[in-house]
């Protein structure tokens, strides 16, 4: 064999560590991300949902859902991997990344592979305007 034409095994051994090293380290910043996706507050500060009918409204890192007689606040991000759910279909919300789906009044899953329910945003509301404010 010609020298320098493989590797040693102690120079692979180390390479493979460090790959080994880089992954472990790529997939813990995506989970810790994902974490922050899941539990962060909402961008605005407020929204006037006496002009809101009943429906399904989505906004940038949350959706609110109105029937006559309620009103629910969920993270729009899918707890499995923490894709922005952004579309419904027969009044569940689904991601569209992997196909978990949720039901828009409750957001539990109804399909998985989510296994938790969409994260519900606290919020009060103003009697008078009103306007909801979403809880620090």
């Amino acid at each position: 064999m010609e020298q320098g034409k493989f590797i040693s095994r102690k120079a692979f051994l180390r390479l493979a560590t460090m790959a080994a090293g880089a992954a472990f380290i790529s997939i813990w910043n995506r989970l810790s991300s994902r974490n922050k996706l899941l539990s962060g507050k909402p961008l605005t500060n407020s929204v006037n949902t006496a002009k809101l009918g009943a429906g399904i409204y989505w906004f940038d890192n949350f959706i609110i859902v109105k029937s006559a007689s309620e009103l629910k606040v969920f993270s729009n991000r899918c707890t499995h991997a923490g894709c922005r759910i952004n579309r419904e279909i027969d009044g569940q919300l689904v991601c569209p990344c992997h196909g978990s789906r949720y039901e828009a009044a409750s957001g539990k899953v109804l399909q998985g592979p989510a296994g938790l329910p969409l994260r519900v945003i606290p919020y009060t509301t103003d009697t008078k305007s009103g306007e909801i404010r979403f809880k620090a």
